[in-house]
């Protein structure tokens, strides 16, 4: 595996390099994480635990990969900085599978007793009656007109 940098810029800010990287990799799959690593680290005489992988691309058919590496100064600046996914993704895949083992079982907590409310009960509210003399709609109710006897 070897490796060019297309772009090497230091971000004060957050202490670190951020590293473009063109990876050859002829008659293999592409490179895993834990190796760039090392070869990063290799490179620029550091330590491995204080160089990140973001982001490796492989194009399909091609014997190339472009990757997004970040070189930090320390690494609690790294632990600050980098989210919690992208460490976790860096680390070797014993030590990623005893995280995922971990997140899997949550920690049993004991339960505190809700205190037990009297529950509502519905009173029962008599129906409004309309007022004497008016109907349903407190109209006045109309009065059925008389007929007249027919002869």
């Amino acid at each position: 595996m070897e490796f060019k940098v297309k772009q090497d810029t230091y971000n004060a800010l957050l202490k670190r390099k951020e590293l473009s990287l063109d990876v050859e990799h002829e008659n293999q799959g592409s490179p895993s994480r834990t190796s760039l690593r090392d070869a990063v680290a290799a490179k620029y005489t550091t330590k491995a635990e204080n160089v990140f992988v973001v982001e490796i691309e492989t194009k399909t058919g091609t014997q190339y990969s472009v990757c997004q590496v970040q070189v930090y100064d320390d690494p609690e600046a790294a632990k600050k900085v980098v989210p919690k996914h992208i460490q976790i993704r860096n680390l070797p895949s014993e030590e990623r599978k005893k995280i995922k083992e971990q997140s899997k079982k949550p920690e049993e907590k004991p339960k505190a007793e809700k205190p037990k409310t009297a529950e509502k009960t519905k009173t029962e509210t008599p129906e409004a009656k309309p007022p004497a003399g008016k109907d349903e709609k407190g109209k006045p109710p109309v009065k059925p007109e008389k007929e007249e006897a027919k002869k």
